[in-house]
């Protein structure tokens, strides 16, 4: 599949990610990603791309925190997804 992941921060200091499919193919392939109940290399190999990029910006930090602080998983400290 074909994809481009950006993530930053808005003015307002906000998390923004942003994924860009395109095609046909490409797109239905992503809708169907992630509606997946079980994991893919697809679904997994996306998840670590944009989990670097959301842990480089201050506000995806904070989002991450606030995951991790409302029993989710705690993505704050990279692990093996840093690379």
């Amino acid at each position: 599949m074909s994809y481009e992941t950006r993530a930053y921060d808005n003015k307002h200091g906000d998390p923004v990610v942003v994924l860009v499919a395109t095609g046909t193919h490409d797109v239905s392939r992503l809708v169907n990603l992630l509606a997946g109940a079980s994991p893919t290399c697809e679904q997994i190999s996306l998840g670590r791309t944009v989990l670097r990029q959301v842990r480089r910006h201050n506000a995806g930090r904070a989002a991450l925190r606030l995951l991790r602080d409302h029993g989710g998983p705690d993505f704050t400290e990279p692990g093996e997804d840093a690379r």
